[in-house]
């Protein structure tokens, strides 16, 4: 069985309170990290090709918290949950997905990380 993925764009993952509590520690791991912000990414694979008002009810569904207002600036760390592992976040996006007449596989969600430097990280 071949799954379809469709990517949607999500909300903020940090607060500026998280950021700068997060920025003094990543100094620590290197000094010219001067940045950062992060966004939710999700992924839903679907067993065939969703149809757009599919796609649009799931964008719907998925559209919570503040937006995210950041640029693509900076390098891009994607953190997702362990292949084969269905994070609580995911049950329970699926099973909201389904009882809405969604018939996606699987809802997950990312963080998409962007770290701004001085310079090259190397």
């Amino acid at each position: 069985m071949t799954l379809h993925i469709t990517e949607f764009e999500g909300g903020r993952a940090l607060s500026d309170f998280r950021i700068r509590q997060l920025l003094p520690r990543l100094r620590e791991v290197h000094e010219r990290i001067d940045g950062l912000q992060a966004r939710f990414l999700h992924l839903a694979a679907w067993d065939r090709a969703p149809t757009g008002g599919d796609r649009d009810r799931l964008a719907a569904l998925l559209t919570y918290g503040e937006p995210f207002e950041g640029g693509a600036e900076g390098e891009l760390f994607v953190v997702t949950p362990r292949l084969g592992t269905v994070s609580p976040w995911a049950s329970k996006a699926t099973d909201i997905a389904h009882n809405c007449g969604l018939a996606g596989h699987r809802v997950v969600r990312a963080v998409e990380y962007r770290v701004a430097l001085k310079g090259k990280l190397l």
